[in-house]
């Protein structure tokens, strides 16, 4: 449990690496709600196996608006001993401007390490793997940005189920 939340923490922050906070005017944060976005039943198709919920934390922090959900699959994968865990995160920014400094400044401190621009999912996507462990599609859509990131990749877990969740929860925003 302290390694999930250690991990969750430090994925927070790297979402947040050179990222600078824009003030926004809440009362223009329409309502759009993100835990009918993405689901339980979301979380079980892309990691291939029944879950539950591990966090729901929805914030006003007065310049956005966040949520943010963890699930894990309810038992370990037989092959490779791993509990599949994945994460959706959701922010609202008031204007345009917010949204995209917020999206370059994801990819372009992410670059180095591998990650790149998709296409097909929003106004702006990207994508970042290790290859072994986990996966990661952020897009932008309009003043809306959203990611999943599979925290602890299975053989279970299904890139494909990843990709239509992305591409549905970016076609109702």
């Amino acid at each position: 449990m302290y390694l999930a939340k250690l991990a969750m923490v430090a994925w927070l922050m790297f979402m947040n690496i050179g990222h600078e906070v824009i003030k926004c005017d809440q009362a223009k944060i329409d309502t759009i709600t993100p835990t009918k976005l993405f689901t339980k039943l979301d979380a079980d198709a892309i990691l291939g196996a029944s879950t539950h919920i591990t966090d729901s934390v929805p914030k006003n922090e007065g310049v956005k608006f966040t949520y943010l959900s963890g699930y894990k699959t309810d038992q370990k994968d037989q092959k490779s001993g791993k509990i599949g865990a994945l994460y959706f995160f959701f922010e609202a920014y008031n204007n345009l401007d917010g949204a995209r400094e917020r999206f370059s400044d994801v990819l372009v401190s992410n670059e180095p390490h591998g990650a790149r621009a998709v296409d097909h999912f929003g106004d702006e996507a990207l994508y970042h793997t290790d290859n072994q462990n986990f996966d990661l599609m952020m897009v932008r859509k309009g003043r809306y940005v959203f990611s999943i990131k599979i925290n602890k990749r299975t053989s279970t877990t299904r890139l494909d189920a990843l990709k239509k969740v992305i591409k549905r929860i970016a076609d109702q925003i």
